[in-house]
């Protein structure tokens, strides 16, 4: 059984493509510009660009099963050529901003929620990873903190739950090497419900580095952003921030559920990336 894993430059996807070495599984790892995204154990990622459906057959052919990052524009596309290369099923790596108020507003949810009808309509088997907030989010701080600016935000006492990306890896890779969890929704968060100002707290104990918090106008926290995201994907991510003010979430289950243990707890991830601070 050979598992194409997509988008191996990134946290979550690389992990699982190391997850999945460690099983003993075959894997071929796929990336929209294989040129910079190294060689792993010397075999040089397949060319896939998500965005270029005549692209997908190569890396396709051959494969089982599949971990996918969600484009909801090719999703169709690739769905029906995965299903005729004789994949059987599809990891998908999705996101809870389906399950909030609003969803149909929301871009995140949009794209994600596409990408999830499309697999359902004319696809393999699956399963949709609804991933919370990634506790590598809080890298977006990295270069304040290390410069000694602290953490400027317009909503410092807003909420998450932050996940390990190697915890939301490990859930992909146990779907991945048996049948249990096919054509489940796994809904994935950490273990606790904690604000921003919380997460610098835990930063700063780690990193053994000062990391104040200062809260700023909305306008300022937007202009930093927009840089790196989508102006409208920055909109929501402020919306929510603003409804998250103030207010704990409750932690999911399903990331216990599918590993067996508890999730790994952000300060466990703090001290992990510890240098990334100082």
């Amino acid at each position: 059984m050979t598992v194409l894993v997509t988008g191996v430059r990134g946290r979550v996807g690389g992990a699982v493509w190391r997850g999945l070495r460690e099983a003993g599984v075959a894997v071929r790892a796929a990336s929209g510009a294989p040129e910079t995204a190294g060689a792993p154990a010397g075999e040089p990622p397949v060319r896939l660009d998500l965005g270029e459906p005549g692209g997908f057959a190569p890396a396709l052919d051959g494969v089982r099963k599949v971990f996918l990052y969600a484009r909801a524009d090719t999703a169709g596309s690739f769905a029906r050529q995965a299903l005729a290369a004789g994949v059987e099923h599809v990891v998908l790596f999705s996101s809870l901003a389906i399950d909030e108020d609003g969803a149909e507003d929301n871009p995140i949810a949009r794209l994600h929620q596409g990408a999830e009808d499309a697999l359902r309509a004319s696809g393999p088997a699956w399963t949709f990873l609804r991933a919370g907030a990634l506790a590598s989010n809080a890298l977006q701080w990295a270069e304040g903190i290390r410069a000694g600016r602290g953490v400027r935000v317009a909503y410092p006492d807003t909420y998450s739950e932050p996940v390990h990306e190697d915890d939301v890896a490990e859930v992909a890779v146990r779907a991945l090497l048996g049948d249990a969890h096919r054509g489940e929704v796994l809904r994935i968060t950490g273990p606790e419900s904690l604000s921003a100002r919380r997460q610098a707290e835990l930063i700063a104990a780690a990193a053994g580095v000062p990391v104040p918090v200062e809260r700023v106008g909305r306008a300022e926290h937007r202009a930093s952003l927009t840089g790196s995201l989508p102006e409208p994907i920055v909109d929501f991510l402020l919306d929510f921030q603003r409804k998250r003010d103030g207010l704990p979430g409750s932690p999911l289950p399903d990331t216990e559920r599918v590993l067996g243990r508890g999730a790994a707890p952000f300060a466990q991830w703090a001290r992990e990336h510890a240098a990334a601070f100082r």
